[in-house]
């Protein structure tokens, strides 16, 4: 796990001062690669062969051919491939998974990524072909930002890297990216392949990306497609495929040099990875970490729970108010564009203290979107059965005369929305929802239907599964939760590894029947099946809780409604209509809804003042 810089020129200082940007991903060691074409940087988090043999930027040749490479990330199956490639001839200075991704790709090219169990974001610079070969994981566990006008190709883990080329002078209000900006406040994140800035672009998941040093130009591609919808209908199968499938996918990720530790939040998810793990070790002795709130958000008790089922080395930590305010500051450093899913704010104290005691922790991170465990899915599913009204009665049903109510996921007002929604096609559920009272610009209609509709073609057909899939593919992982938790575990040097992240559980949930997922009431049926015996039975069948802390009720404290103000205000420069949405609907309203709208504008508002009007680079 480490941190990676670059771009298509000849400039040590430049790559140092990158390097220096992104130094708390890698506190372990730096490397610096030039020659006339290219520049790579890389700082080191050391996990796998401690020694120096392990150091990037790594160069690798073998008859007469070479490569070189930046690399953040593991590949959880290199031993196999190591292997592989011994028996065609192949030698190796190191036992990095490093290594073994270069001279895969001397084997076998581009295609190499499909060999790979992991997560990554890496570029090789191949000099007899001239070309910077750049590839991000298949779910964008790890993050890969890039800079491209013209004849310029630059690119870093994170944006702060990019953002140190002072002739650039992106972090000014003009550079915001209108567009980005629309899907942070409709989505709460800013999707790839777009970046709060003009002209700095994020790789996709699952894409590949060829910078030709000669033309100066580049081809993206995506080298994986999850498989269709293909159930398998027997319920004893799939549970012993699903525990033996849990089984590898954390044996790979306990494969480490360092200490290895495990996030238990109290939740099915984190407290099964627990639970799988004491097949690999003695649990009593196991680092475990967990994160509690004060009042009806407090999780804690299922936490002792897990705890003492285990008898783990538990470390357990409160965040109240005052920590909160104490982070505001190093939240809008650490998460250099918005991101409005604000459980980052304990995730930075989970992962501080979680870095005390070990080098690798591993979670749930996945469980949900694999096996169907958010309350949407239900709605989803809901929704697949008020499709089978006949539509003369669901015509009716939408024009019942009912008062705004979006206070609450149950009311008479939504339940009319919920009719009328089951009118039309399915990929403009987004584009449609709430269209009166929602801000709903066209980049966040034409983004939600385009990517519904290839979860309409991959999913089953039941609405429920093109919500689970679309949260998989493209909403609540890579460029949202996976997001917060890597630049929350990467600010202290913790690599998070989550076996629910292993494709084969993306491909292995393809073969799930919807019914086994949810129905009206319940979700994750399979899931809870397959941990019995493995997880504490109250924990199996509790109901799903988020990590979610009381932000809400912290920044509608009067004490900030004044920067609230201000921050809609100064978003009438950059775009009048969202400012309008904000200042007459959000700022005057009080809803659940709404108090989303007021979390993303405070966090926009953070991020601003660090990133835009200060500029504080220090």
């Amino acid at each position: 796990m480490c941190g990676i810089n670059g771009f298509n020129f000849a400039d040590r200082h430049q790559a140092e001062v990158m390097n220096k940007a992104i130094k708390h991903r890698g506190p372990d060691d730096e490397g610096i690669f030039v020659d006339e074409n290219v520049t790579l940087g890389h700082v080191r988090l050391a996990i796998i062969d401690l020694s120096k043999a392990g150091k990037q930027p790594m160069v690798f040749e073998r008859n007469g051919k070479s490569a070189t490479i930046v690399f953040n990330g593991e590949i959880y199956n290199f031993e196999t491939i190591r292997k592989e490639l011994e028996s065609k001839g192949y030698t190796f200075n190191s036992r990095t998974d490093t290594e073994v991704i270069l001279a895969s790709y001397l084997e076998w090219g581009f295609e190499c990524v499909n060999r790979f169990n992991g997560m990554w974001a890496f570029v090789i610079y191949d000099p007899s072909k001239m070309v910077l070969f750049c590839s991000r994981d298949r779910l964008g566990v790890k993050p890969f930002h890039y800079f491209l006008v013209k004849d310029k190709f630059i690119f870093s883990s994170e944006l702060k890297g990019i953002l140190t080329h002072d002739n650039l002078s992106l972090n000014k209000k003009e550079n915001i990216n209108v567009d980005a900006l629309n899907l942070y406040f409709t989505l709460g994140y800013i999707p790839s392949p777009y970046t709060i800035y003009n002209n700095v672009y994020k790789l996709e998941a699952r894409q590949n990306l060829i910078f030709d040093l000669k033309t100066k130009k580049t081809e993206k591609w995506y080298y994986y497609k999850i498989p269709k919808y293909d159930p398998e209908r027997n319920p004893k199968k799939l549970i012993e495929e699903g525990r033996e499938l849990l089984k590898d996918a954390v044996r790979l990720r306990m494969i480490a040099d360092v200490p290895i530790g495990a996030f238990l939040s109290g939740g099915l998810d984190s407290t099964t990875t627990v639970g799988m793990m004491s097949e690999f070790t003695d649990v009593k002795n196991l680092h475990t970490f967990s994160i509690g709130f004060e009042g009806k958000y407090d999780e804690t008790p299922f936490i002792n729970i897990a705890k003492d089922y285990f008898h783990s080395k538990h470390h357990h930590s409160y965040f109240v108010q005052d920590d909160f305010e104490k982070i505001i500051d190093t939240y809008a450093y650490i998460f250099d564009e918005p991101l409005s899913d604000y459980s980052g704010f304990p995730t930075l104290t989970l992962c501080k203290m979680t870095r005390e005691y070990v080098t690798v922790a591993l979670s749930g991170d996945g469980g949900d979107e694999i096996f169907g465990g958010y309350p949407l899915y239900v709605m989803g599913y809901r929704m697949h059965m008020i499709r089978k009204i006949p539509r003369f009665l669901r015509i009716l049903l939408a024009k019942i005369p009912a008062d705004e109510n979006l206070n609450g996921y149950v009311s008479l007002y939504l339940l009319k929305e919920a009719f009328q929604l089951s009118l039309c096609d399915p990929t403009f559920f987004f584009a449609n929802a709430l269209e009166t009272d929602l801000f709903l610009p066209n980049i966040y209609k034409e983004w939600t239907k385009d990517k519904l509709k290839i979860c309409v073609d991959y999913g089953a057909n039941n609405f429920a599964d093109v919500l689970r899939l679309y949260d998989l593919m493209f909403n609540t992982l890579s460029d949202n939760f996976l997001e917060k938790v890597d630049r929350a575990s990467m600010a202290y040097g913790l690599e998070v590894r989550s076996p629910f992240l292993d494709y084969r559980f993306v491909e292995f949930s393809q073969r799930i029947p919807t019914e086994l997922q949810v129905d009206l009431f319940e979700s994750k049926k399979l899931l809870k099946k397959l941990t019995k015996g493995i997880v504490p039975d109250v924990i199996r069948h509790r109901s799903k809780r988020g990590f979610v802390p009381p932000l809400q009720d912290w920044i509608l404290d009067e004490r900030y409604a004044k920067f609230l103000k201000q921050i809609a205000d100064r978003l009438n420069e950059i775009d009048p209509e969202l400012s309008k949405f904000l200042n007459e609907r959000v700022l005057i309203k009080n809803n659940k809804l709404y108090g989303l709208y007021k979390i993303r504008l405070f966090i926009f508002g953070i991020w601003f003042e660090k990133w835009i009007d200060k500029c504080d680079l220090s």
